[in-house]
């Protein structure tokens, strides 16, 4: 159970960040009007590797720091 619930709280801090991201990257283009900031979510795609090699290869779910 305790496995269960680090595993939906890593997925629930990752989907939240990547949807500040979207909204931050939507408004900035929206304001400059330049659609190549979109190339900045890149990085954001980049959190579900993360994600996948974390829940993966720690007993938690989380590096610890």
């Amino acid at each position: 159970m305790c496995r269960v619930l680090n595993i939906s709280l890593a997925l629930l801090s990752r989907f939240l960040f990547a949807v500040h991201g979207v909204l931050t990257v939507w408004r900035v283009v929206e304001v400059t009007g330049e659609p190549s900031y979109w190339l900045l979510l890149m990085g954001v795609m980049l959190l579900g590797v993360e994600m996948a090699i974390t829940i993966k290869y720690t007993r938690n779910a989380e590096w610890k720091w």
